[in-house]
């Protein structure tokens, strides 16, 4: 018999071609860890299926987005990291998890982060870093280049998932812009808790986060100014930006689960 934790992986898997749940990065290329050593591969089944990327915020709190395990049991579940190729990666079970008590699970539900707890903690090296939080009154860097990677999907055929970190630069896109683009959508953005960047696709090639990169933080200048949520028009569309997570918007509730 199907469960219901792989009834709901795979619906997740064929709607996101409409647009629907965790994200990863189509069009990226290869990275290194060593650039990128706040990375986290969130995984399930004995650590065979991955399921979202998360970043590591200090020695035993990782940041990363509620869907992750709304539908899982985040206890079952297990992170590695400090590896470009993330099987590779050291191994740790998560103690605590934590979801926004307004998170609904509801694709346009905003809230969408939530943080998980590790023990024992991690060990700093030149791999393993921790990424800083913006402060409460740092503006929304609205134009400028953002560093994002992730592992998974890196192609529009669902079954090819890379098992080597991607990366790719994305746009932050001003407010304005966003809040106009999604204000007749099911997914109205709210310019409080949800920011929105994309890549450059003058080449005519789509790019961005889809399935997978759901998690991930949106890093601008050493700072994870967002936490990768959804992708409303489909992965590395052209008209419609990617939704994350503003990370400003909730530090108050951060603040006790640091």
């Amino acid at each position: 018999m199907i469960s219901l934790r792989n009834i709901v992986f795979i619906f997740s898997i064929f709607t996101l071609a409409l647009g629907r749940h965790t994200l990863k990065i189509i069009e990226g290329e290869d990275a290194d860890i060593k650039d990128y050593p706040y990375m986290v591969a969130f995984l399930q089944d004995n650590a065979t299926m991955f399921l979202c990327g998360a970043a590591i915020i200090n020695e035993n709190t990782l940041l990363t987005a509620a869907h992750c395990f709304f539908y899982e049991n985040p206890y079952t579940a297990t992170i590695t990291y400090g590896a470009t190729i993330y099987y590779e990666g050291t191994k740790r079970n998560i103690s605590k998890a934590f979801i926004h008590p307004n998170f609904t699970g509801e694709y346009a539900s905003t809230n969408d982060i939530g943080v998980l707890k590790i023990d024992p903690p991690l060990v700093f090296s030149e791999t393993v870093q921790p990424i800083k939080l913006p402060q409460s009154n740092t503006p929304n860097p609205e134009g400028k280049i953002a560093n994002f990677a992730g592992w998974g999907i890196s192609s529009f055929d669902l079954f090819h998932q890379t098992i080597k970190l991607q990366k790719v630069n994305l746009t932050i896109v001003d407010m304005k812009t966003c809040v106009e683009i999604y204000k007749n959508t099911d997914t109205p953005l709210d310019p409080e808790t949800q920011i929105c960047a994309q890549a450059d696709m003058s080449d005519g090639k789509m790019r961005g986060a889809c399935y997978g990169d759901s998690g991930s933080p949106l890093v601008v200048d050493g700072v994870t100014y967002g936490i990768t949520s959804k992708c409303p028009g489909g992965c590395g569309n052209a008209t419609t930006p990617t939704i994350y997570t503003r990370v400003a918007g909730y530090l108050d509730w951060l603040s006790d689960k640091l």
